[in-house]
């Protein structure tokens, strides 16, 4: 009798366990649905700013307002989802960062140093950085990237990184400046590896590579919409550049008489790029972009940043040049030029 009651015991058992697997798995499939069902709404949004390339693209759209920042709920039967869509284009982008702006984050040098030999190519490390004999030397060694990051994630491979500074904000006394943009920030909420934008000009036509050796000085003057002595300016300026090419607009304003015109410099903003494409990598929107972004980029001052985001205009900036109402001189500009932007993608 007791080895009877043992196996119902066990067989009733067996049929719990079984049901409670059944159970999960439907509670699965549920919630499957419902993410989907909050992906595919995301994706509709999304796609309506892909149909508008080109065009600026604000806080005030809808992509930005659904979801209410993840605080509204939707309703699928008896399940739901949340929805918050971030931009990309608002964050720093790791690929194209330069020491400076790193300089401007929460960061010890150490880690700046081991960032930077983490991510380019060459076989000596900085002063407190590290390479592949470091990495070897680890209890599960590996090498370093020394290519574009993939995921922000990827930071808690590299030498003094760690979750705890990657992951949570820290104390700003420990960056290289002693002071940081990121307040009360965590890194990875203002890091991306992704950040596009459309290389447009606010008629929604092509940038003018500057670099493009095909372009004459009469087609320059008149897709930039500048005057010819100004195209063969930049055109003959060009050509002490190393590698005969400007690696940024800045470098374009530095065009001896080109920061006194201001229509020049409007030309600069909104028409031109240092390399062919439709696309911009590492553009920050000014429409997106919270203060603690803007005031990373050197040239950019706490005070400009504030300016730039109490300023905006409804329907968002249309292009750059609208900046040049905040400031003017060259160091201002010239962050303007090389990292900002109207746009996503």
């Amino acid at each position: 009798m007791a080895l009877v009651v043992t196996i119902v015991a066990v067989y009733a058992q067996n049929q719990t366990v079984a049901f409670k697997s059944v159970v999960a798995r439907t509670e699965t499939r549920r919630a499957e649905a419902a993410a989907m069902a909050g992906v595919q709404r995301a994706l509709a949004d999304i796609q309506a700013v892909a149909d508008a390339a080109g065009q600026p693209v604000t806080l005030e759209d809808s992509w930005a307002t659904l979801g209410n920042n993840g605080a509204e709920e939707f309703m699928l039967g008896t399940d739901s989802f949340r929805i918050q869509i971030i931009d990309n284009a608002a964050k720093i982008d790791l690929n194209t960062i330069t020491e400076a702006q790193l300089q401007n984050l929460n960061l010890t040098q150490e880690q700046i140093d081991s960032f930077l030999d983490w991510r380019d190519v060459g076989q000596s490390n900085r002063a407190l950085g590290a390479k592949d004999d470091y990495y070897n030397g680890l209890t599960k060694p590996y090498n370093a990237h020394e290519n574009q990051l993939q995921s922000v994630y990827e930071l808690l491979d590299i030498k003094g990184f760690t979750p705890q500074n990657v992951l949570y904000p820290v104390d700003n006394t420990s960056s290289t400046s002693g002071s940081s943009a990121l307040n009360d920030l965590a890194l990875v909420e203002v890091v991306t590896t992704l950040n596009y934008s459309a290389a447009t000009t606010p008629e929604g036509d092509g940038r003018v590579n500057v670099n493009n050796p095909q372009l004459n000085a009469q087609n320059f003057s008149q897709q930039a919409q500048i005057p010819l002595q100004t195209a063969q300016q930049i055109i003959a300026q060009r050509g002490t550049q190393p590698n005969g090419a400007f690696t940024a607009l800045s470098q374009v304003l530095a065009v001896p008489g080109i920061i006194n015109n201001q229509a020049v410099v409007r030309s600069v903003l909104d028409r031109m790029s240092v390399a062919p494409g439709e696309q911009l990598i590492g553009k920050i929107n000014i429409n997106t972009a919270p203060e603690t972004v803007l005031q990373a980029i050197p040239g950019i001052s706490q005070d400009i940043a504030t300016q730039i985001v109490d300023n905006r205009p409804t329907g968002g900036y249309t292009q750059l040049s609208e900046l040049l109402s905040i400031g003017s001189d060259q160091a201002f500009v010239g962050a303007v030029a090389d990292s900002l932007n109207v746009n996503s993608q």
